[in-house]
């Protein structure tokens, strides 16, 4: 960073309170919106994290036996995390009740963080199912953060996007994570979106290089081709199927959860066929902070998504891609716009024979690159770098 920035960064006022909204609870799993968050915390934000209140319908879940009666807070890396309590439960279809929960919802939040005697506070969101929250916090300022094309993702409805709509008009501040998340949004959203890619935490990857390595994965005999990530649409199972039969002596390695039950009816025979193998191994979900340890110690690290024109993934801008680089080890991706984009440093593979050449050149050659090279990219798109340019967009909101 140079002096000017340094200068810049000590002037920002860090006393306004956010209420941050996103989808998934905090916990192992960490997403943009933890990484932003935490860091907003240790710098001094007064921030609230929140995943909105309980559903009438969340009853007897395991979300619902997990939580206490009441709703709680819990300080986790410098975040108030809000912890939903299981009488506070929305009921939309009686209006009256639903207004109380969001109310005393909201009210929990704001006494948290100090949002009363603030100076504008900010509410940060991660989806547009949090319209209804930023519309009644009134006056403060609005960031919106797509994270993800949620517009070409299963279970959009209309009525999501009439809430993205009002939410593009009412945000002060709108950022993307990739070049196609921006051009998805409605209205004016592609030409006011800042686009804030996603980071890695790159120490602790580079730091990872020599450590032990986890008795589940020294199981797996090497080379070991390495994915983390969840199971989702989005991986292109049939290429690993085909790949991991026509080369038995590649041990393909799993790292994330699988929700079966959320495949198509094609991807989850073509999950189950893998899992067959004797050569694929899905060692399941692992606490984020524990994944260098498993990403250092894989021969190459793969994205390997799908990547015809249509899908949301083709829009991703994966968490993993500096985290792998990270480490130094090699990397090979599937030939989608952000991927390409770190193509002097990533293996950009478009079919199955450009799969099998890249793998083979990563294992036998080490790849496109080389380790420092790759290290040097990742410590240019770190976690903190990030932060330090959403710092000056929020200081900008006045």
């Amino acid at each position: 960073m140079k002096d000017g920035e340094l200068n810049t960064m000590a002037d920002i006022e860090r006393d306004r309170p956010i209420i941050v909204m996103g989808t998934n609870r905090w916990g192992d799993d960490w997403q943009t919106r933890q990484q932003l968050t935490s860091r907003l915390g240790e710098r001094g934000w007064p921030v609230a994290y929140a995943t909105g209140p309980l559903f009438v319908w969340d009853r007897f879940t395991d979300e619902w036996r997990e939580s206490g009666w009441r709703a709680s807070f819990k300080r986790l890396y410098n975040v108030d995390v809000h912890m939903p309590g299981r009488w506070q439960l929305r009921w939309p279809k009686l209006p009256l009740w639903d207004r109380l929960v969001m109310r005393s919802y909201l009210g929990g939040l704001k006494k948290r963080v100090g949002w009363s005697s603030a100076r504008r506070p900010l509410v940060y969101v991660f989806h547009p199912i949090f319209w209804p929250y930023v519309e009644a916090l009134g006056d403060c300022s609005v960031v919106y953060h797509a994270d993800d094309t949620f517009s070409s993702m299963p279970g959009w409805t209309d009525e999501q996007a009439r809430m993205q709509e009002k939410l593009v008009a009412r945000a002060d501040l709108i950022i993307a994570s990739s070049p196609g998340m921006a051009e998805a949004l409605p209205k004016d959203g592609p030409t006011r979106a800042k686009q804030l890619p996603n980071g890695a935490d790159t120490q602790a990857f580079i730091d990872a290089r020599g450590c032990e390595c986890p008795e589940d994965l020294a199981a797996v005999p090497h080379p070991r081709i390495g994915y983390v990530g969840k199971i989702n649409e989005k991986v292109n199972m049939a290429l690993v199927l085909s790949i991991a039969q026509q080369r038995p002596e590649w041990q393909w390695v799993f790292i994330g959860l699988v929700h079966e039950e959320h495949l198509t009816p094609e991807t989850g025979e073509i999950y189950r066929a893998c899992k067959a193998l004797p050569n694929v191994h899905f060692l399941g979900f692992k606490p984020y902070h524990g994944l260098p340890a498993y990403n250092t110690h894989m021969d190459v690290n793969v994205m390997c998504y799908r990547s015809e024109k249509g899908g949301w993934w083709t829009d991703l801008y994966p968490l993993k891609l500096h985290e792998y680089l990270a480490t130094g080890q090699p990397v090979v991706g599937a030939d989608i716009r952000v991927i390409k984009l770190f193509s002097e440093v990533v293996a950009v593979a478009g079919n199955e024979a450009e799969w099998l050449s890249a793998l083979e050149d990563a294992i036998e050659n080490g790849g496109v690159s080389t380790p420092a090279e790759r290290q040097r990219v990742a410590s240019e798109n770190s976690w903190d770098g990030r932060v330090d340019e959403l710092e000056r967009w929020l200081n900008e909101l006045g």
